[in-house]
């Protein structure tokens, strides 16, 4: 299950700022940078949001991954969503797909998307700028995305913080989460990026 939340900066420096920060800078373990590629897909009756998940190829640097994302409920009015999150290295969407139920992906659903039609519905490209932190007894990852994202004709801008549980205590985590929304006046994101994109 993933445990994430997720804010949105009106300006890349925002993060700057907060990443610098007296009450960040001391928790940060190790930082990287990304180049980030992700293609969505659906089918023509709907097949994916029919049963509230999310299929995508992504790109991050040189590997390639097929992604399949079935969200499980929400919390904190949709901040922080658990999912169960299916990944694999494969070139090819439909080669991805024959290899999920192998990581533990649901058979049935993944037959159906080998047998459905399969239409790209937008694309995300962004840089991700990622801090591992160690916060109590938890591990997580601070990033900051931003980008572009495009559904047909339309684009829209990525400018945001997200914050994703690794490991240890869950409590602990939702303790840094709630402490830096409320320390720096953020400003909650309740949707996903590919929400975001079908919605433009």
């Amino acid at each position: 299950m993933e445990r994430e939340f997720k804010w949105n900066i009106k300006q890349p420096e925002d993060f700057d700022v907060l990443a610098d920060s007296d009450f960040v800078k001391p928790l940060v373990t190790e930082e990287t940078r990304l180049e980030m590629e992700a293609a969505y897909y659906d089918t023509a009756d709907g097949l994916v949001s029919k049963v509230h998940g999310g299929l995508r190829l992504r790109r991050e640097n040189k590997e390639t991954v097929v992604c399949l994302k079935l969200a499980a409920r929400s919390e904190f009015d949709g901040a922080c969503k658990a999912r169960e999150e299916y990944e694999v290295c494969a070139e090819d969407i439909r080669a991805g797909i024959r290899q999920l139920p192998s990581v533990g992906a649901p058979q049935d659903f993944c037959d159906q998307l080998m047998q459905a039609n399969l239409i790209e519905q937008g694309r995300t490209m962004f840089t991700r700028f990622a801090s591992q932190l160690a916060y109590k007894g938890c591990t997580c990852e601070l990033s900051f995305d931003y980008g572009r994202m495009t559904h047909l004709t339309r684009i829209g801008t990525i400018c945001e913080m997200e914050l994703e549980y690794k490991g240890g205590s869950a409590f602990d985590f939702d303790e840094l989460a709630i402490t830096l929304q409320n320390k720096f006046a953020l400003e909650p994101q309740p949707l996903s990026k590919l929400a975001r994109m079908m919605q433009l």
